[in-house]
């Protein structure tokens, strides 16, 4: 039996990974020329997965992803850098172990081998600051050691803000400024605190990376990777319903694959489906995601201000304000600035587009 083409809860690789070939040259084309890059996107698009793909065609470049969401403390953030420059150099654990010590010894290292038969490194920090500083040297000490290039991915580097940001804003700048073998990838999705940390003028990265912005995927490749992943398994697709799926998620990278993923379990199952909308429909009224993003959000102007979107509507317009009961424009922007902080919305629109349609069928404004 053939596996449903369209899994859409892990990241996108190989032939699952879908067009953002102008980014993916501008990415490597920064990497490869030693610029440090950030790359901004809401939730979803698929930022992750064009890291990582990135990392699958810089096959001569060791490469480290981190992963901020796992990242509780700074030393944990330590560790984290130096294993994963570890694992990435090394294949051999006796080999590693000897070039480690000599570079690590100060951090008091404990060496265990991991199932790929490199190893994994855990450190005794305890001048905390101090220790992290030279933890951070390591990818520098180990790339010249080594007469190799290095490029280190932290994804959703908003977080830092939870792990004293300022001051370590300031030591991770320090250090990476004066680094010219390793390279460095920073992502988020939270959008405006990420452009917080490299866009304002009071911030230690100011101006310091190339700065990338990740959009909706546009239609024709997706169209074509629909059709195809349909017809590699066994199925043909009407373009008039591929069309459809194309008009109602806009391009959303993961709601695209999910509705693609709904349709192939019904073809499977030997039954048609005459109109998406029935199924998307289905589909969004059983997702529990959408209704608790709802229900967190506990502000009556902003709640309004959604719903005005959903309706196409322009809630900075008096025509929206009094429809929609949204006091004033002076509310309407602090709704919209805050949406956008917890990434509900993206330059002025509904990030998700089934949240999007669970509004506009579902919420009836009390008056």
């Amino acid at each position: 039996m053939a596996e449903n083409p369209f899994e859409y809860r892990l990241l996108a690789s190989g032939d699952s990974f879908i067009d953002r070939e102008d980014e993916m040259e501008s990415l490597l084309e920064s990497v490869k020329g030693g610029q440090n890059i950030t790359i901004f996107s809401p939730r979803r698009y698929g930022k992750s997965s064009l890291i990582l793909e990135a990392f699958d065609r810089l096959g001569e470049r060791n490469t480290v992803y981190i992963d901020f969401n796992r990242v509780n403390s700074i030393p944990e953030l330590a560790s984290r850098l130096v294993t994963g420059v570890t694992e990435s150099v090394f294949s051999s654990f006796e080999k590693g172990v000897s070039m480690v010590k000599d570079t690590l010894l100060s951090l008091r290292p404990t060496f265990t081998p991991n199932e790929r038969g490199g190893i994994s490194i855990s450190l005794e920090l305890v001048k905390t600051e101090e220790d992290l500083e030279k933890a951070l040297h390591f990818s520098q000490e180990l790339a010249e050691k080594r007469d190799l290039d290095i490029v280190i991915a932290m994804d959703e580097f908003q977080r830092i803000n939870t792990l004293d940001g300022d001051r370590l804003e300031r030591l991770l700048r320090s250090v990476i400024q004066e680094q010219d073998w390793v390279t460095y990838i920073f992502s988020g999705s939270q959008v405006n605190m990420l452009r917080e940390i490299f866009e304002s003028g009071d911030r230690p990265f100011f101006q310091s990376t190339k700065i990338m912005k990740l959009g909706k995927l546009p239609k024709d490749p997706f169209k074509e990777y629909i059709v195809r992943s349909f017809e590699k398994t066994g199925f043909n697709i009407k373009n008039d319903i591929v069309d459809e799926i194309l008009d109602i998620t806009e391009g959303h990278p993961m709601r695209t694959k999910e509705l693609c993923f709904e349709l192939w379990n019904k073809k499977q199952s030997g039954k048609e489906v005459d109109s998406v909308r029935e199924l998307l429909y289905v589909l969004i009224f059983n997702d529990m995601y959408l209704e608790d993003t709802w229900n967190r959000i506990r502000s009556a102007v902003h709640r309004r201000t959604l719903e005005a979107l959903a309706n196409n509507d322009k809630p900075h317009s008096q025509e929206s304000i009094q429809k929609y009961e949204l006091k004033s424009n002076s509310h309407v922007q602090r709704a919209l600035t805050s949406l956008e902080r917890e990434g509900i919305l993206y330059e002025g629109e509904i990030v998700d587009p089934f949240l999007r349609m669970w509004i506009k069928k579902r919420v009836v404004r009390s008056t």
